[in-house]
């Protein structure tokens, strides 16, 4: 009989629900526990999902748990992760995987002290449309990679955020480093290569605001190629302007990668491939992803490095825009 392993929430608040209904799907994995600070609320999910509350996480972490997920706010991703790394637990770790690069590279080197799995719980590594466009290019059919952009708006500061969310101190960032380490995620599925240079601009005109809530970034590849995000979060827009991701290879286009994704070739004319989503939602292919790695001993597709390379690119563009020209992303300061 195949062992259930014990998987226990920490931070079980809005996103929670998500990765409880995927865990249901999976067999070999049970929800056994979570915590939340409202215990009222952290009570009321137990019960919908027929695992224990607990008040402290430390608690549950005691008591023994196989994987722990951590889906805190930011500033205590690193504790969290650590403490479940040394308690004996895999762990699936909420974007941004930590508040900087030597935080992620503490949990990388506990992680394969103790022979532990951490895996970046980021949908956009496994969404259908990304999945789909990442076989293609893997193929070879779309040929060279040329240059890639993508466009995300959205209304960042509304009344319902935590107040967390806009403080430095405990966020980390705002627009940049919540949403747009998904769009690495995104870059990072589909574009060949390694990035190499970031520069970017950043503004702060919500007034008030500790954190930022536009940027514009230019990744550089070694070979030339480039890739161009947008992020806004002032206002409401239509969605046709959020279907604004693209990337264009050398024999084609493939669009609306994180959405009903497209391909055109090299005459326009375009395909629309047949998408769905598992039962269990946007989540279930990670928990099956972190199923399989644990049982095959080997690292998880994202694993804690992905994780460190997406933040990483957020950090070298606020640096970019702090000294007013383009980073390389070389030198001990940004090695993972």
């Amino acid at each position: 009989m195949q062992k259930m392993l014990r998987i226990g929430i920490i931070g079980a608040g809005a996103i929670a629900s998500a990765h409880a209904d995927a865990i249901k799907q999976v067999p070999g994995l049970k929800l056994v526990g979570a915590t939340r600070r409202d215990q009222e609320k952290c009570r009321d999910f137990a019960e919908r999902y027929g695992c224990r509350a607990y008040q402290v996480w430390k608690d549950m972490l005691e008591e023994g748990l196989d994987i722990a997920v951590i889906s805190l706010p930011h500033y205590l991703h690193f504790e969290a992760a650590m403490e479940a790394i040394e308690k004996g637990c895999h762990v699936m770790l909420e974007k941004p995987a930590a508040m900087d690069l030597a935080q992620c590279r503490a949990i990388s080197v506990a992680a394969k002290e103790l022979k532990r799995k951490v895996m970046a719980a980021d949908i956009a590594y496994y969404l259908p449309g990304i999945l789909k466009a990442r076989q293609i290019v893997s193929s070879g059919r779309m040929g060279r990679f040329i240059m890639g952009s993508i466009i995300n708006y959205r209304f960042y500061f509304t009344e319902d955020r935590p107040t967390w969310f806009l403080e430095k101190r405990r966020a980390g960032g705002g627009m940049l480093f919540n949403l747009g380490v998904h769009r690495m995620a995104v870059v990072r599925s589909v574009v060949p290569g390694e990035e190499c240079v970031v520069k970017a601009s950043v503004g702060f005109f919500e007034q008030g605001c500790e954190v930022e809530g536009n940027g514009m970034i230019f990744i550089g590849y070694p070979d030339g190629t480039a890739v161009i995000l947008e992020e806004c979060g002032y206002l409401e827009v239509p969605k046709e302007l959020n279907r604004g991701m693209h990337f264009t290879f050398e024999n084609g286009i493939l669009g609306d990668v994180a959405g009903n994704l497209w391909i055109s070739d090299r005459k326009g004319n375009v395909e629309r491939p047949n998408l769905s989503f598992p039962p269990g939602g946007v989540y279930q292919p990670l928990y099956e992803e972190m199923l399989f790695a644990i049982e095959e001993d080997r690292e998880p597709w994202p694993g804690i490095v992905q994780g460190a390379k997406d933040v990483r690119v957020i950090l070298a563009a606020y640096e970019s825009a702090r000294v007013g020209r383009q980073v390389e992303l070389k030198g001990p300061e940004w090695e993972i």
